[in-house]
């Protein structure tokens, strides 16, 4: 297969050294007999490959064994897009979405708009991107483009990988080392556990569906920072990683394009540690990975003026993911916990925390059935918990009284995706809310039922 020779050829090399409107949507359901579909649009023409070859079902941005390890690798198989004779390939493409989102309840018992534009149609962003082989060893991916902010457009940095990557033999082994640099913690990964690459993911999300008030530090930081480090793959089962954190400005401001620190992106203060360890297996069809990831990051609570005391969270997380790709039906099992400690130093001080410190506990439990590279399932269970904080997570009545201090909230994502052309895919997803805020009914003070946040969302994602 394309993919098996690839593999083959870059280990042989390591030896030697939508504004879319409902038109769109009737077009793209007209399309949907041509099941056919390629990967990254510059990463598609760097290998030639098609979309399954890399991404499970062809469906971004699951990953398969291939996927994984030409990520590892440094986005080096394929062709470098410039050589001696030339350009090669266009090293660039354009990505982007666009939809609708229906509320169950997009007005509150005062009629008062929660969900705004419910079941209009929006074009969500649009990026242009660089994904290329620099030479055998290295490689890129990098984005940027217009985000809508619901009213307005901003643009905005997305995902920035840079990898260098090198292969030892001591012995009868192989060792796999890379230094990556990066503008978001867990960018880096390559399992869909880890908070950037979870169900649901970020960016293939309606930005009007609702989310837990409580979010994690290491989840936050998107776009907001930049990073150095170094990792290893041993004999493709062992893998280690430590990065180290700092703010996303001066040299990493190229990483950080359109984030604002003084309107509330976290700014971090110093250095701040992450790290990633697991172990992975393959027999035919099947593939498992265990693991555990962390981060220690100290942010100053007001990022308009750094200086003084940080407010600090400690996250630690543990993953696990079971895949098995047979020909025509794909499975995937995804679950990871994570547990954030919080010292409210700085925050405390301003009144902007009403507690010294606190927690919160995350649990994401999701998989997904594709068929023939053309179809995708997938449900997930997300829960979030976390210590009483009136100043961060307060719901109060009319009276002012509080109703809940706490983030906790509930909540399940049903969906399923259809690949339609080349470069086309259509997403039809639901999410429904059990609990939101710490509340299983009165939600606002005016009467919400979390179920009254529920959403769904159709939409379609492009890539050229």
């Amino acid at each position: 297969m394309p993919a098996e020779s690839n593999y083959e050829r870059l280990h042989a090399k390591s030896r030697a050294i939508t504004g879319l409107t409902y038109t769109l949507f009737i077009a793209c359901a007209v399309s949907a007999l041509t099941p056919s579909a390629y990967a990254l649009p510059s990463y598609a023409r760097q290998t030639g490959q098609r979309c399954a070859a890399c991404h499970v079902g062809g469906n971004y941005p699951q990953l398969t064994p291939w996927g994984r390890f030409f990520k590892l690798a440094g986005y080096s198989a394929g062709k470098t897009f410039i050589d001696r004779e030339g350009l090669e390939y266009s090293p660039v493409g354009i990505v982007g979405k666009a939809g609708l989102t229906w509320a169950a309840q997009p007005k509150n018992s005062q009629g008062q708009t929660v969900i705004e534009h419910s079941g209009i149609p929006e074009f969500y962003d649009g990026y242009g991107e660089l994904g290329t082989k620099f030479t055998d060893w290295s490689g890129i991916y990098l984005e940027y483009g217009v985000n809508n902010t619901f009213p307005g457009w901003k643009g905005a940095e997305g995902s920035v990988d840079i990898r260098a990557t090198h292969f030892f033999h001591p012995g009868n082994h192989e060792l796999l080392a890379g230094f990556d640099s990066n503008n978001a913690p867990t960018l880096q990964d390559v399992w869909n556990t880890v908070p950037v690459w979870s169900y649901p993911p970020f960016y293939l999300s309606s930005p009007q569906t609702p989310s837990a008030p409580g979010r994690l530090m290491i989840s936050n930081l998107t776009s907001a920072a930049g990073s150095v480090g170094a990792y290893a793959l041993f004999d493709r089962h062992v893998y280690a990683e430590v990065s180290m954190y700092r703010v996303g400005n001066d040299f990493f401001r190229f990483m950080t394009g359109g984030t604002d620190f003084e309107k509330g992106a976290p700014y971090l203060s110093g250095w701040n540690p992450y790290w990633r360890a697991y172990w992975t297996t393959e027999k035919g069809e099947t593939s498992w990975m265990v693991g555990t990831f962390g981060m220690q990051a100290s942010v100053y609570p007001n990022g308009a003026s750094p200086s003084g005391p940080t407010n600090h969270f400690d996250d630690t997380g543990f993953d696990a993911q079971y895949q098995r790709l047979g020909d025509v039906h794909k499975l995937t099992l995804r679950a990871a916990y994570i547990y954030e400690q919080q010292s409210w130093n700085g925050s405390y001080r301003l009144g902007k925390s009403s507690a010294p410190k606190g927690n919160l506990k995350n649990v994401n439990i999701s998989g997904s059935f594709a068929l023939r590279d053309t179809w995708t399932f997938t449900a997930g269970y997300l829960l979030t918990n976390g210590s009483s904080n009136a100043a961060l997570y307060s719901v109060s009545d009319p009276n002012g009284n509080h109703l809940s201090t706490k983030p906790n909230t509930s909540g399940y994502e049903l969906e399923i995706d259809r690949t339609l052309t080349q470069n086309i895919v259509a997403y039809l997803r639901y999410t429904g809310f059990t609990k939101f805020n710490g509340l299983t009914g009165n939600i606002d003070g005016l009467g919400r039922k979390p179920s009254d946040n529920n959403t769904l969302w159709l939409a379609v994602s492009f890539a050229f």
